[in-house]
């Protein structure tokens, strides 16, 4: 309880209540509660005897009764009025504090807006600090674009101010405004301090220009700023960014007082030059180290490769960090050594998201697409929160397996706590969306998207490609001209992809004429290869060959495996033979060459041929790659191989395919026996393709799905004429949408027909 000049204030926990005397009038006390109050804030006391919770609502009230105290002067003649001189004071103190707490979290544009609004209304643009402050939030909110409005409308900017937007546009990676600024700044005669020159040579480093940053060494000595650790350190940075490690040496030598800082910059930069003995001596010879020391030594052995050094270094470090481990674990990845990585996860006591990113990427990328996304539900449970990166890279595992359910599930955790929507992440739901069957979901994620690059356009061109929409990848083509958007070589190969899926011989030849002649980009090996399939899938084998023969490079295997589909789907035994003896040079042990040509002689009826083929297959070692169909139902992917009889359902799946087989030979299935490569008799051949892997796929899929959901299905291999036949006719008599997603393109089955029109 406080009592001054009749008001009592009564404190209980985080409430309090006022109450005038029985001498005083109501408008006395409301004066001297107001008084009161700004002493208390004046002198600073308010904080030693409220707490905040009290603090907050004191105030609020505060302001309450001066709303009420002002409606009441309005009555009265001006020599009646009082105005406490302290209370503006202690009301831009409390402002200013509200206003800095506030403006160290990123904030939005519009919630930018109104702090700066706010900090207009309240008088504190006279505030040398909030104006800094603001400018850091900027910074640290990606508008930069923002802060320099308010920068420009300012008419004398102080160093203090250049020194915040010089560092903001330094860490948004906005280096050439940087130094455009500090050139600027340099013109209009401001004085630069040693706050100045370590952001300014951030950028400089950034850009690798040296020259500039000799200028600026020159400035630091004549400005007496040379004995500055901070401003050193920075010029050895500068330098051995810029490849001169021994201009940054002769600086760490001329450092009087050399810290712990000091030392690791000059270790990074001999790491950074290449110079890796130099590195490893100054660490030998450094008085004090410390956990960033060690973690930069062995972060440059595992990036080299050599894992021993690095393990050695490891475990003699004092103490650890996840940064430590995390480096540990990044070199497992360069070696792929995917076992001992998952060891040294399972080690770390502590994972943060970079360590559970670095796991799910390298298992992505090596092809262990089940372990990526098991890795990705443990990380859910775990109490480290999923970011854009990890989204980016447990997508493309969704997109591969084709489990469209779990990337849906995805796509909605991203929504639902609001993780960055870049064009990194648009451009991964974008692909997955398009590998999963479900193009209008990638087209409405293209639609939406704020920024679109190049490789946004590659990717949504190339999705609307293999799933046969070609008239639609050459609308997106026509918006980035439009758009001032630069095609590269990925567009291309998109659009030449998408032309020969559907025969659209002439306008493939006219974009790839366009690359060289509007654009300047020499096609490379995968844009001839696309041409080559364009031409051999339209009959022009001849012609394909010739291509191949006037390359500007050396022909890739894949160039002249194209050439050989080509001869397996138009008969074309002759050029076959030639164009497999040269692949089976190239690639002695790829199985998918002795594959192609054991299947044009079998079309051909060469059993002979066909049989001593695979005879010197099996001599050399070679496997025939196994055929696999994938199938997500509630959210979990089955597997199915040929004949394949390890599922759970497997009784359910193959009595299911006998119904199946049976009533679609009532309706006239007759199986396409020409696909199998054996020469066996037509029983067996029937028995063999019976049971290949699309066939028990869509089985469980039909016992195990609504009638209304469509059945999606991811096949490694090209799709054979037979199941493709098959799928057809279960579209039309079990009146269900089908999706195949081959090794070249998607077929999507409705009403007996396919979107490939059998061209594929």
């Amino acid at each position: 309880m406080v009592a001054v000049a009749g008001v009592v204030v009564v404190v209980v926990g985080d409430s309090f209540s006022l109450s005038p005397s029985s001498s005083s009038s109501a408008w006395q006390t409301r004066r001297k509660f107001l008084f009161l109050l700004d002493m208390l804030l004046a002198c600073r006391l308010f904080s030693l005897w409220l707490s905040p919770t009290t603090a907050s609502s004191f105030l609020s009230n505060r302001n309450r009764i001066e709303h009420q105290q002002q409606s009441s002067m309005s009555c009265l003649s001006p020599s009646t009025v009082f105005l406490s001189p302290i209370s503006s004071i202690s009301k831009v103190t409390i402002e200013e504090e509200w206003v800095s707490t506030s403006l160290k979290s990123p904030k939005t544009k519009n919630q930018l807006k109104t702090l700066h609004a706010h900090i207009i209304k309240t008088g504190l643009t006279r505030n040398d600090l909030v104006f800094g402050q603001l400018f850091l939030c900027c910074s640290i909110s990606n508008s930069m674009q923002y802060a320099r409005q308010i920068f420009d409308g300012i008419d004398d900017p102080k160093l203090f101010f250049y020194n915040a937007m010089i560092k903001g546009y330094s860490q948004n990676g906005a280096y050439d405004e940087a130094l455009q600024l500090y050139s600027l700044m340099r013109f209009r005669a401001i004085t630069c301090d040693s706050f100045t020159f370590p952001v300014v040579l951030r950028s400089v480093s950034s850009l690798g220009k040296v020259d500039v940053g000799k200028e600026l060494h020159g400035l630091v000595m004549k400005m007496g700023c040379g004995s500055r650790v901070i401003v050193q350190t920075s010029l050895i940075d500068m330098y051995c960014a810029c490849g001169l490690s021994n201009y940054g040496r002769y600086v760490f030598d001329a450092v009087s007082e050399k810290d712990v800082i000091c030392w690791n910059t000059m270790i990074s930069g001999y790491i950074k030059c290449g110079e890796y003995s130099s590195a490893q001596e100054l660490f030998d010879r450094m008085p004090v180290r410390n956990i960033s020391s060690w973690n930069t030594i062995v972060d440059m052995y595992c990036k080299r490769g050599k894992l021993e050094r690095a393990r050695s270094l490891f475990d003699e470090m004092p103490e650890r960090d996840v940064i430590s481990w995390n480096a540990l674990i990044s070199g497992y990845v360069k070696t792929g050594e995917s076992e001992a990585m998952r060891r040294v996860f399972d080690e770390m006591p502590q994972k943060n998201v970079v360590s559970w990113n670095v796991m799910i990427t390298c298992y992505v990328h090596n092809g262990h697409f089940m372990e990526a996304l098991e890795l990705f539900r443990m990380m859910l449970v775990s109490d480290v929160k999923p970011n854009e990166v990890t989204v980016v890279g447990v997508l493309p595992a969704c997109a591969h397996l084709g489990a469209l359910d779990l990337g849906q599930w995805v796509h909605a955790y991203i929504d639902r706590n609001r993780v960055k929507m870049d064009v990194y992440v648009n451009t991964a739901l974008i692909d997955m969306y398009g590998k999963c069957g479900s193009v209008e979901d990638a087209k409405r994620v293209f639609n939406n998207a704020v920024v679109r690059d190049t490789f946004l356009c590659s990717t949504m061109i190339e999705v609307l490609g293999t799933h046969g929409k070609a008239d639609e990848a050459f609308l997106i083509f026509d918006y980035m001209r439009r758009e001032g958007i630069k095609p590269n070589d990925v567009t291309f190969v998109g659009l030449l992809k998408a032309c020969s899926h559907v025969g659209l011989v002439d306008t493939g030849m006219k974009y790839f004429q366009m690359m060289n002649k509007e654009f300047k980009l020499m096609p490379k090996v995968e844009h001839y290869g696309c041409v080559v399939d364009l031409l051999g899938r339209a009959g022009h084998i001849e012609e394909a060959h010739e291509l191949i023969k006037n390359m500007p490079m050396d022909p890739h295997p894949i160039v002249w495996g194209t050439l050989l589909s080509a001869c397996r789907i138009h008969g074309n035994v002759k050029l076959a033979e030639e164009v497999a003896v040269r692949l089976i040079e190239l690639e002695p042990h790829s199985c998918g060459n002795y594959v192609l040509l054991s299947n044009i002689y079998s079309k051909a009826g060469r059993w002979t041929e066909a049989a001593k083929l695979r005879r010197k297959m099996k001599e050399k070692g070679v496997m025939k790659k196994p055929g696999c169909s994938s199938i997500e139902v509630n959210s979990v992917v089955s597997e199915f191989f040929a004949g394949d009889r390890t599922h759970p359902q497997c009784k359910a799946i193959y009595e299911t395919l006998d119904q199946i087989i049976a009533r679609l030979k009532a309706e006239g299935y007759t199986p396409c026996t020409s696909s199998v490569l054996h020469d066996v008799d037509v029983d067996e051949k029937e028995q063999v393709l019976l049971h290949h892997s699309e066939k028990l796929a869509v089985a469980f899929g039909l016992i195990s799905t609504d009638h209304k959901t469509p059945i999606r299905i991811v096949k490694n291999l090209r799709i054979c004429d037979d199941c493709h036949l098959f799928m057809k006719m279960i579209s039309t008599y079990y009146s269900r949408q089908i999706i195949v997603r081959d090794c070249s393109r998607f077929h999507h089955f409705t009403d007996g027909s396919c979107s490939c029109s059998d061209y594929w």
